[in-house]
């Protein structure tokens, strides 16, 4: 099984939560090569995440994931009145 087989399969189980959890839309960007790996919403909770999916998580990725939440909710803040909005790594 490849790298990307194995990322791709965390990936439609971290959407199954998401849609379990009561996420009206998730979108996994495959192929996108850019930091969000799934966007999601609860339309009804007004929720936004955005997830980097990772297969294996270090002390590297809490590193990142802390530089990437901020910038991606600094440029997102602008939702923050309608929607709250997330970014993690899983």
């Amino acid at each position: 099984m490849t790298n990307y087989t194995k990322g791709r399969r965390k990936e439609y189980a971290i959407c199954e939560q998401l849609r379990k959890q009561g996420f009206d839309i998730v979108i996994r960007t495959a192929g996108s090569h850019s930091k969000i790996d799934i966007f999601a919403i609860d339309s009804d909770n007004k929720i936004i995440k955005f997830i980097q999916s990772k297969r294996v998580l270090s002390e590297t990725m809490k590193t990142i994931n802390n530089q990437l939440k901020n910038k991606i909710e600094k440029e997102m803040s602008y939702l923050n009145g309608f929607y709250e909005c997330s970014f993690s790594v899983m």
